[in-house]
């Protein structure tokens, strides 16, 4: 069950960097902890979790903005019982994380989604794990030994997936090659919408005047062409 006390120490430690924690709202205290971890400055999302739409609801009323990770770990949408999912679908000015891979979410279910949000309400993520940008072969994810093959992560027992090998640029690609996003949008969702959804979009999320200059450079058809830190070139295709 969540602790905001526990919560408290990697704040502290934290020293000013934002934060944002994912729960599961049908925890006992769950509605408290959000309470208090949002008037303390935290993100709170809301996933890895069997919580029914209610549960989800209470939680975004005490002040989550965020889902983990849209559809995967969450309890689907039903006509009876319209679980995460439906909350996700129906609750205005939440951020919905999404893994654009083409295993962990169907091209069709991702542009469900966009369009019941709108692109300004989802966030393109990886879920990645340590084998991303790495050759096919054998990996762990904690201690959990995990098959890399053919551009999914599995575990090598039960072959459920693992996380994911995706990039970042490579999701972006997806949806405008999925037909299910511009290019503008895809950006977007990968970048000021991520920025925006932990509130440190004052600091990163656009190419901006005063705001950190990463970013990188992609061409027509959204391949890497270059790689921006601090304003200088750190890579070139």
């Amino acid at each position: 069950d969540p602790s905001y006390s526990e919560l408290a120490e990697y704040g502290e430690a934290a020293k000013g960097l934002p934060i944002k924690i994912g729960i599961a709202p049908e925890r006992e205290g769950s509605t408290d902890f959000v309470k208090e971890a949002v008037e303390h400055g935290f993100t709170i999302a809301l996933g890895h979790s069997n919580a029914t739409y209610a549960d989800a609801v209470a939680a975004v009323q005490a002040g989550a903005t965020m889902w983990v990770h849209a559809f995967n770990g969450m309890r689907g949408l039903n006509h009876r019982e319209p679980g995460m999912v439906g909350a996700v679908f129906n609750l205005p000015n939440t951020y919905a994380e999404l893994i654009c891979d083409g295993f962990h979410v169907r091209p069709e279910a991702c542009q469900i989604l966009m369009r019941e949000k709108g692109t300004d309400h989802v966030v393109l993520i990886t879920d990645s794990m340590r084998a991303a940008g790495l050759s096919d072969g054998e990996y762990y994810l904690g201690e959990f030994p995990v098959i890399v093959k053919e551009g999914a992560a599995r575990l090598k027992e039960g072959g459920n997936l693992a996380g994911s090998i995706l990039l970042l640029k490579d999701a972006v690609k997806n949806v405008v090659d999925w037909q299910i996003a511009t290019p503008a949008e895809a950006v977007k969702m990968a970048s000021l919408n991520a920025a925006k959804s932990t509130k440190i979009d004052d600091v990163c999320g656009q190419i901006k005047e005063g705001l950190d200059a990463d970013f990188i450079v992609l061409d027509e058809h959204l391949e890497l062409v270059a790689t921006y830190l601090d304003g200088e070139k750190r890579y070139q295709a």
